[in-house]
């Protein structure tokens, strides 16, 4: 009874929120605007969710091939027994003999600054596949909300707006105070 309550609450206040943002005169007028005129937008958009996760996907393919070690077959066992790679197919488990290969990186924000400080960032691999995937992973996340900005209606423009600019100051901060 308690989720039946919480989940009409949860309809009851997106439908006043979005009555209210349907309200808002500036809103109103430019989802208008880019009702008018989505061509350059969208496009900007999907350029950068696609270039988005082109590179993000390059970085872990690079990562894989120039940094990646072979599992051991115990390991690619272990792999595939838990689970982790599921994907909602009807087979669970690889029979025979199992290969697989495997690469880790781990970094702070700390140590992302410091080896901006400190140059390594231009002379090593591994941060070169970092950046690769952090600006992907900007990009895409960028263009991915960037396009529903653009075509959705005011509530998602407002929502899709707020998570941009929380996400981008919340991350700034962490950054500028690591």
């Amino acid at each position: 009874m308690k989720s039946l309550w919480q989940t009409i609450c949860l309809v009851v206040g997106i439908f006043a929120l979005a009555l209210i943002a349907d309200q808002i005169t500036p809103l109103k007028q430019f989802s208008l605007y880019l009702e008018q005129h989505p061509r350059p937008y969208t496009t900007i958009a999907i350029v950068f969710a696609v270039a988005g996760w082109v590179l993000l996907g390059s970085a872990f393919t690079l990562g894989l091939v120039k940094k990646g070690q072979p599992m051991s077959g115990e390991e690619a066992r272990q792999f595939s027994q838990s689970g982790a790679w599921r994907t909602g197919n009807l087979f669970s488990r690889f029979f025979g003999r199992v290969a697989g290969r495997e690469f880790y990186v781990e970094l702070s924000l700390r140590g992302i600054k410091d080896g901006l400080r400190s140059g390594v960032v231009w002379r090593n691999l591994d941060w070169w596949l970092v950046f690769l995937g952090l600006i992907g992973l900007c990009l895409a996340l960028y263009g991915m909300f960037g396009y529903f900005f653009v075509v959705g209606p005011p509530l998602v423009k407002l929502a899709c707006a707020g998570a941009l600019i929380y996400t981008t100051i919340r991350t700034a901060w962490s950054f500028w105070k690591a």
